[in-house]
């Protein structure tokens, strides 16, 4: 009697543990943001092991805190058009117009921005934060209209159920970012095929990534400009920077792993022109993959193929081997001149280069320390 009522409570809860699986697939099929709603709380619990070495305090030891500009501060939670102030913010975006400006006092806005008109300027005026708003499923801020300025914003949180949310999504052209810090979000910036021209000056992208397929900042075509800035530390195989414009160019900036599970710091996908100047490249210790730069592995798209690294500091902390530039272009052009390259592998490049194996060889502190370029 015993056993045959043993043997029907395991038969019954193998029915129900079946039951409840084939309920759970099905769920997950027919409704995918069901599924991506388990996923984010599965990924927060994953999250909360964090791992001996903290990706945080590495940053803070050689970046410290992101801070917003002081200067013309508004009142929290005020917002202004043209000096005009609105109730809310739903309220300001309706009224916007071609040639606009729209001020945002200090706040966590949950409120997303999408911009259809020309030629808008979004300015923090204080301690601005984004935290989360997202609008149609892509992006805390996005842009359908053409040369748009953004200043002085923070934004963070930010995931949709493809897996690719970005602080800004560029459906139109020409972009200007200017003192943003974007962060622990899916994408920094993502753009269409066809963004023109695309500007970004002293700004912050910090643990940005998913699933190797979103990245600090994915800019799909046009022409990219990027001056006194900082990637650091894309985690989950993205990269720091992902560009298939036809020009790209790179001055006194920071692009570093540190101790993330990021991918490449630097993909190329589809050739082009290729300048780095003046920077710090640093591959860390947690990199995924050995190249610290990947050119044209998508294909070549346009024309003009070269790529310049001039008067850099190049640093391989990737305790397995590191591979400089990885390109399937046999003739490529390429310029590496007066830079400094730290690691335990030389490796052969034109141009007159000093190579150290060591940190302490080049006389810079150790690691988790990130030197900054001169302009820093």
């Amino acid at each position: 009697m015993i056993n045959r009522l043993y043997k029907l409570i395991v038969g019954y809860m193998a029915l129900v543990g079946f039951i409840g699986h084939v309920l759970l697939v099905f769920s997950l099929i027919l409704y995918p943001n069901y599924r991506y709603s388990i996923e984010n709380k599965i990924l927060k619990l994953v999250e909360t092991k964090k791992p001996a070495v903290n990706v945080l305090d590495e940053i803070n030891i050689s970046f410290g805190k992101w801070l917003p500009k002081s200067d013309n501060r508004l009142g929290d939670n005020q917002i202004l058009v043209n000096g005009r102030e609105f109730v809310d913010l739903t309220a300001a975006l309706n009224s916007l117009q071609d040639g606009d400006t729209l001020e945002l006092g200090s706040s966590i806005y949950k409120t997303p921005l999408v911009i259809r008109n020309d030629r808008v300027t979004v300015l923090g005026k204080g301690h601005v934060i984004f935290d989360g708003a997202v609008a149609e499923n892509k992006a805390a801020i996005v842009i359908k209209g053409n040369s748009v300025s953004i200043y002085n914003i923070e934004c963070k949180g930010i995931k949709v159920p493809d897996q690719n949310g970005a602080c800004v999504r560029l459906e139109g052209a020409n972009l200007l970012l200017n003192h943003v810090y974007f962060h622990d979000s899916e994408q920094g910036l993502l753009t269409g095929g066809q963004p023109e021209l695309i500007k970004i000056k002293d700004s912050r992208f910090e643990l940005l990534g998913r699933s190797g397929r979103a990245h600090g900042i994915y800019v799909g075509g046009g022409e990219l400009y990027i001056e006194d800035s900082l990637f650091i530390a894309a985690v989950d195989q993205g990269h720091e920077i992902k560009s298939r414009a036809k020009v790209t160019e790179i001055i006194r900036s920071v692009v570093a792993s540190l101790s993330s599970n990021d991918s490449r710091l630097i993909d190329i996908s589809n050739g082009g022109i290729v300048s780095i100047r003046d920077s710090i490249l640093e591959k860390g210790p947690g990199s995924v993959n050995s190249d610290l730069i990947g050119y044209g592995l998508e294909g070549y798209k346009h024309k003009s193929n070269y790529i310049e690294l001039k008067d850099n500091i190049v640093i391989m902390d990737r305790e397995r081997n590191n591979n400089l530039l990885h390109s399937t272009k046999k003739d490529l052009e390429t310029v590496f001149d007066s830079n400094v390259f730290i690691g335990r592998e030389e490796m052969i490049v034109d141009g007159v280069n000093l190579w150290y194996k060591s940190r302490g060889e080049a006389g810079i502190k150790k690691y988790p320390f990130i030197p900054l370029p001169y302009s820093k």
